[in-house]
C-alpha cells in the first residue's frame, strides 16, 4: 500500500513532467484557476457540507467534493492558453513549466487528500487513515488547504492573498 504523502508527491512529479511539456505560461494559468477553486471551496465549505450535503454519508460527500474539484481542474487543463503562445521551445521555459507543474500537482493531490481527511477517510476498503507516526500522518500539516488556508477552521486569508497575487500576475502577463 502506498502512503498518501507519497501519492501526493508522485502526482506532483507527474504534473511537473506535464508542465515541462506544456510550458510555464499555460501552467501558471492552471495554477491561478486551481487557487481560485481552492479558495471558493474553502470559503463555501460550511455551506456545501453543512447545508447541502449534511444528510449524505461521508463517502458521498467526499465523492461530490472530489468530483467538483477534479471537474474544475480538468476544465482548467483543457482551456486554451489565455496569453501568448510560447515563442520557442526552450529548456528554461520547460524547466519553469516543470516547477509550476510540480506546484499544481501538489495542489491537486494535496487537496484530494484534504477532502479525504476532513471526511474522515470515507472509503476504508480503498484508502485507510494514516497510521500514527507514519510519513503521511506527519505530512498532514503540509496539505495545501491546511498550509495556505489555516487548517480546517482557518479563514483562508493567506490563500486569498496568494490567489489574488497569482491572478494579477496572469492578468498582467496576458496583456
Amino acid at each position: 500500500m502506498i502512503q498518501l504523502s507519497s501519492f501526493m508527491w508522485l502526482l506532483a512529479m507527474f504534473c511537473a513532467f506535464i508542465g515541462f511539456l506544456r510550458g510555464w505560461q499555460r501552467e501558471v494559468v492552471v495554477t491561478a484557476g486551481v487557487l481560485v477553486v481552492l479558495f471558493a471551496l474553502l470559503q463555501f465549505d460550511p455551506y456545501l457540507r453543512g447545508l447541502l450535503l449534511f444528510t449524505l454519508p461521508r463517502d458521498q460527500v467526499f465523492l461530490i467534493q472530489a468530483a467538483l474539484f477534479i471537474a474544475a481542474t480538468l476544465f482548467l487543463y483543457q482551456a486554451r492558453n489565455l496569453g501568448r503562445e510560447r515563442a520557442r521551445d526552450d529548456v528554461e521555459g520547460g524547466l519553469l513549466g516543470a516547477l509550476v507543474g510540480f506546484i499544481n500537482g501538489y495542489l491537486i493531490g494535496g487537496t484530494l487528500w484534504y477532502f479525504m481527511d476532513i471526511n474522515e477517510y470515507p472509503l476504508p476498503q480503498l484508502i485507510v487513515a494514516p497510521a500514527l507516526n507514519s510519513p503521511s500522518a506527519q505530512s498532514i500539516s503540509i496539505m495545501p488547504l491546511v498550509l495556505l488556508g489555516g487548517g480546517t477552521s482557518g479563514t483562508g486569508d493567506f490563500l486569498a492573498i496568494i490567489t489574488l497575487g497569482v491572478f494579477l500576475f496572469v492578468i498582467i502577463r496576458t496583456q
